[in-house]
């Protein structure tokens, strides 16, 4: 009987050289697609470029049903809010749930292209194995259509995890002992507050505030202080400048910001200060340090000594928000800091499942999400 596991064994491991093993962090703001032995290999915006569908019905009525790719990633983002009127930029993920399949297909159908076209030592002859994070608590009519997304874009097998215990894993939490960890994924369409031990999660919640939304705030208090209109780049870009929750009084920096002046019309340029913005951005923090306090209430009295042990860690790129850590750690007095590479923590746990098939056996079945 061993001889026969190692002999299939060895075939199987035989047969993945001639195909892909692909993981994909499937995120609201950015895609990260994995390669197995390769790293990284894509990390762009999920954002879509695509002719806006004509609405008129009748005989005279285009037969397509969705109009033509024009960009994707980094080129359609660049392009939102300055695309001409036959042109439309698509989100096809929003708040962790797809929101426009046809965009998505398109989108990943493009990456794995890309991904095809990687120089490999023998020949891809076999349809590639996906591997997908996806947030926790999605409905099996959300399971079905991420995994048709990739089934149309040429995946053999596709397989959901969590993205919870997949960063979990990256951050090397051992999925054979009871151990607890509290992260905190501050996403750019959402963040996800989960209790995980053993491979699986224990508890989770999520949070109606994350990257998109402290640019929103950022946008919305321009408006209301200086009666100026700016643009979803524009906030995101002074988020990433001077963006701080901090209370270091000593804060100064500035940014200059130029808009259209909602009195005339005319454009008009601000400076914002660091003090403005975590004005600006603070209630979304203290929200994420309420609810993240309301999940610690519910945790078990048994997984407090691990939390108090190891703290709370944060992950997703939105952690890198300066003084979010400080300002939660105020709210809920636990150490809490940030993960090292904190974008990279899924991508990290995609890359121990597919080198590791009992680790990959073992969450699978603890998940219950499978193949």
């Amino acid at each position: 009987m061993r001889k026969r596991w190692f002999f299939l064994n060895k075939v199987s491991n035989f047969l993945s050289l001639f195909g892909w093993d692909i993981g994909v962090d499937l995120g609201s703001s950015n895609a990260l697609v994995y390669l197995k032995d390769r790293g990284v290999v894509i990390d762009e915006p999920m954002m879509m470029a695509r002719m806006r569908k004509k609405r008129w019905t009748g005989l005279s009525a285009p037969r397509a049903s969705r109009g033509q790719p024009i960009a994707y990633g980094v080129k359609a983002k660049n392009m939102l809010n300055r695309e001409p009127q036959r042109i439309e930029v698509v989100a096809p993920i929003e708040r962790g749930s797809i929101a426009d399949l046809s965009a998505a297909e398109e989108l990943f159908s493009y990456y794995l292209k890309l991904v095809y076209e990687v120089p490999s030592k023998y020949p891809r002859i076999f349809k590639p194995r996906v591997v997908v994070g996806v947030p926790s608590g999605i409905t099996d009519v959300q399971k079905r259509a991420v995994k048709s997304i990739f089934k149309k874009a040429g995946a053999k097998e596709v397989m959901l995890l969590e993205q919870a215990v997949l960063a979990a894993i990256g951050l090397g939490l051992p999925i054979n002992q009871s151990a607890g960890l509290v992260l905190v994924d501050v996403g750019g369409g959402k963040t996800e507050i989960s209790v995980v031990s053993m491979g699986g999660v224990v508890l989770t919640r999520n949070v109606g505030v994350a990257g998109k939304d402290f640019d929103k705030a950022i946008a919305d208090y321009v408006k209301m202080k200086y009666g100026m209109l700016i643009g979803e780049l524009t906030a995101e870009r002074v988020k990433l400048e001077i963006g701080n929750l901090s209370l270091d009084k000593k804060a100064s920096k500035t940014s200059l910001v130029r808009g259209r002046d909602m009195e005339n019309g005319l454009p008009k340029s601000i400076k914002l200060s660091e003090g403005e913005i975590r004005e600006a951005m603070v209630l979304g923090g203290s929200k994420i340090a309420k609810t993240l306090a309301k999940v610690l209430d519910q945790t078990a009295p048994e997984l407090m000594e691990d939390i108090l042990k190891r703290g709370i860690v944060m992950v997703g790129r939105g952690s890198n928000l300066r003084g979010l850590a400080e300002l939660i750690e105020q709210e809920v007095g636990i150490n809490v800091r940030v993960a090292n590479e904190c974008g990279l923590c899924v991508i990290k746990g995609i890359e121990e499942i597919l080198s590791d098939k009992e680790k990959q056996k073992t969450v699978s079945m603890l998940s219950g999400y499978g193949r």
